[in-house]
């Protein structure tokens, strides 16, 4: 068995590149040497990453593919057989131009009808000449997210390509790009071996010796394991503090991908900057300088680890430096808090006029009238009574834009003005709604705790939303500029996780019905004329956006397809009740009836015609077991309709197995599609009606049944 070793050398790579092509070989390189494994195992890749490096060595890779049976279909038989039975010029031309014996041609029928053709024998292609021809490819197809030139070849890459390494087993594979040729030898850490700068230059005799000789040249190649000494080391640091490491998962990646030898230095701040709220010391740490923080019972103590590249005998040296520049940026960022605190929050709501939110949408304040607007209706819907409470959080909720500290950290708006807020005295449930009603920010971000929030964020995410597909701003498959597939989840996770027991179409529609009337509910002064923000025409589109997202936040959930499937094709626009039918008919399918029921329930839908009107008689039943199905229904009926009111989808699906012996029966024994349109009208309407209870649930046809 063989083993291949790449490696890219180049210039230090940007952590995003780093992802990006550790990423693209993650889903790609299997399926490329797919035919050259002699068996499947995880093992067979192992991917490299780092500042300096990308590659991948594989491993029990057979020397060449399995040879292939290939079909070559010619002309029909018809032609190519003349009445003697002998082959004409047509089948002749056909085996000489592929290169087969004419004693090889045969007969080949298929769904079109009789051909001529022939099996040809493909010879597996030879490790060696798949690597030479397929890596220059694979190199040009990494897709960074910017690259550059460097030299004359005209290359695009993230960074320059200095060296490069092609290794099977001992052999070089030799290819050539942007004009580096392809050998053994790689270089080793830049700035801890020799020469300094550019890093020894070490020959690698076998393709199997590259993690170890660059393990041995201070070079952690593989991601996993420079990420694992990093956060040992930052544990390590919290035990001798007797602190808890604050460790950021997104910091914890880009240190990863911007060190080869990752080496934890601690540092120290003057305690005098604990003044500041918590998330601007681990901001400005993260974000400026990549800092990780410690707290001690939530509360920061004044120490930082920061990571080097490199280990020098006199951490010291580096330690003061590290210290110096976080100092100026403590002292930034204090001036701005005490300059910000000289301010309410209500002074910078008219200025939000200044704010443009999108050139066609008008501007943050109109934003913030709209927002409010949604809300009032929100809650009037849901029965909460916070008026005030959600009047005063929607005022302040974006203030804090025109703060200097979040014009310095955009990523802490929401969260200054929570704390400008209680430094001026707003009831906590007001501050805190100025931090939530950005919530989630992600499909994995922490929700809302208080109603004023939860509303904020709600209204906060439909405006978007509403807004910018009424402009003809929609996300496509490879951009979503404007957030709105992040809000759309957002609007999903509130819904469904907050329970919010609310009609999503009939919301929408109410929305559109106050935006005739409130100018609020408009936007943009163009040329004197201002322009309804939110178009009715767009509502279909608005609905089948969020529960594309909605389906996939179930998929995540791990719930079956066929199951998310059959209820969302009911008429139903209430997230909440939606998620709870899905999740009652998933616990439904651990029965081991679950199969027989659901070919039960699919019948009844299906022999449906499309179309149908229902006209049921019940003076027209005539057979027992039609009689029995339908007083057996209205006895089910009434406790199902009562278990779908409150929620109690479950009890409402065990409601309905009750049917399944009556619906047996009435297929064994009763002719529906009988030849008297009266009598078959009336059957077809009695599974009509069985039918829409089902539907007040799921598509029960929609469900896969063995």
């Amino acid at each position: 068995m063989k083993n291949y070793l790449l490696e890219i050398g180049t210039e230090e790579l940007p952590p995003k590149a780093v992802d990006t092509a550790i990423r693209f070989f993650e889903e790609n390189i299997y399926k490329i040497f797919n035919d050259f494994f002699e068996y499947d195992t995880p093992e067979n890749i192992e991917i490299f990453g780092t500042p300096r490096r990308i590659g991948f060595l594989l491993k029990n890779l057979k020397e060449k593919q399995p040879d292939s049976e290939k079909l070559l279909i010619g002309p029909p038989a018809k032609v190519g057989i003349d009445n003697e039975g002998k082959y004409t010029k047509a089948a002749l031309s056909f085996a000489s131009k592929n290169n087969i014996p004419v004693e090889e041609l045969q007969i080949i029928e298929n769904e079109k009808g009789r051909y001529i053709g022939a099996k040809i024998l493909i010879e597996g292609r030879k490790l060696s000449q798949h690597i030479k021809e397929e890596i220059p490819e694979i190199i040009q197809k990494i897709p960074f997210p910017k690259t550059m030139r460097w030299n004359s070849t005209g290359f695009r890459f993230s960074r320059p390509i200095r060296w490069i390494v092609s290794l099977l087993d001992e052999e070089v594979i030799p290819f050539e790009i942007a004009g580096v040729k392809a050998g053994r030898y790689t270089h080793l850490h830049r700035f801890m071996t020799s020469p300094v700068g550019r890093g020894e230059k070490k020959e690698i005799q076998k393709a199997t010796d590259y993690k170890e000789i660059t393990k041995m040249g201070f070079v952690l190649s593989v991601y996993e394991e420079r990420e694992k000494s990093i956060r040992t080391q930052i544990e390590g640091f919290g035990r001798v503090l007797e602190a808890d490491p604050v460790i950021d998962e997104e910091l914890l990646r880009e240190v990863t991908n911007l060190t080869e030898f990752p080496v934890g230095i601690l540092g120290d701040f003057s305690p005098e900057y604990l003044v500041l709220p918590k998330e601007v010391i681990i901001t400005v740490c993260k974000v400026h300088q990549r800092y990780f923080n410690f707290e001690k019972n939530g509360e920061l103590i004044p120490k930082f680890l920061a990571f080097s590249n490199t280990s020098v005998p006199d951490k010291n040296v580096i330690k003061n430096g590290y210290e110096k520049v976080l100092k100026a940026r403590l002292e930034d960022a204090l001036f701005f808090y005490e300059e910000d605190l000289k301010h309410n929050l209500e002074d910078f709501y008219p200025k939000l006029a200044g704010i443009q939110f999108h050139q066609k949408l008008g501007s943050m304040l109109e934003k913030v009238e709209r927002n409010g607007e949604i809300a009032f209706l929100l809650a009037e819907e849901l029965g909460i009574d916070k008026k005030k409470e959600i009047e005063r959080a929607n005022k302040l909720s974006k203030c804090d834009l025109l703060t200097e500290m979040v014009k310095e950290f955009d990523e802490l708006q929401g969260i200054m003005g929570m704390h400008y807020a209680l430094k001026q005295g707003e009831k906590e449930e007001i501050a805190k709604a100025i931090y939530e009603h950005y919530l989630p920010r992600s499909s994995d971000d922490e929700l809302p705790e208080t109603e004023t929030g939860t509303i904020l964020s709600l209204s906060d995410k439909i405006d978007t939303v509403i807004s910018f597909f009424s402009i003809g701003e929609k996300p496509k498959p490879a951009a979503d500029p404007f957030g709105l597939r992040r809000n759309a989840i957002g609007i999903v996770r509130l819904l469904v996780e907050k329970e919010i027991d609310i009609d999503l179409l009939d919301l929408l529609h109410e929305i559109s019905e106050r935006a005739k009337i409130s100018k609020i509910l408009k936007f943009a002064q163009l040329n004197k004329e201002w322009k309804v923000v939110f178009d009715e025409k767009i509502i279909p589109e608005v609905i089948e956006f969020i529960k594309g997202r909605f389906v996939a936040y179930l998929k995540d959930k791990g719930f079956d397809t066929d199951i998310i499937n059959a209820v969302l094709s009911t008429e139903d626009n209430n997230l909440y009740r939606l998620y709870l039918k899905v999740k009652s008919i998933q616990k439904l399918k651990e029965n081991p009836e679950f199969e027989d029921v659901m070919i039960v329930f699919k019948r009844v839908g299906k022999i449906i015609p499309e179309g149908f009107e229902e006209q049921f008689s019940e003076n027209e039943l005539i057979e027992k077991e039609e009689k029995e199905l339908y007083q057996k229904f209205k006895e089910v009926q009434e406790l199902f309709e009562k278990d779908i009111k409150q929620k109690e989808y479950y009890k409402a699906l065990e409601e309905l197995l009750r049917l399944k012996p009556f619906i047996d029966r009435f297929f064994d024994n009763v002719m529906v599609m009988v030849e008297d349109q009266k009598l078959r009208k009336n059957r077809l309407s009695l599974m009509k009606i069985i039918n829409k209870m089902f539907l007040k649930i799921a598509d029960f046809t929609k469900i896969t049944t063995a």
